[in-house]
């Protein structure tokens, strides 16, 4: 999270890890499943922007998946955490 700049330094956001960003996200349990999405290659893509903005693409197991916005919210909440 940033951090507000000082009077006499201007903010120098530090970059988002994207190893950080993976290890956040093996935190993230499928619900139904009870495993590390991770490990169950739902993890599609991480893409970290210039500016630190973090984008997860995640397969769900089942079109229409019940636990889609319980697995959504985790997510965020995990990825939401890492430094950057």
């Amino acid at each position: 999270m940033p951090v507000s700049p000082s009077a006499s330094q201007p903010a120098s956001p530090s970059p988002v890890s994207l190893d950080a960003v993976h290890g956040a996200l093996a935190t993230v349990n499928d619900p139904e499943i009870r495993r590390p999405i991770t490990e169950l290659d739902m993890v599609r893509s991480v893409d970290v922007s210039d500016d630190g903005r973090v984008a997860v693409t995640v397969l769900l197991t089942v079109a229409g998946c019940p636990m889609r916005s319980q697995i959504i919210s985790s997510v965020d909440e995990a990825v939401s955490r890492v430094a950057g």
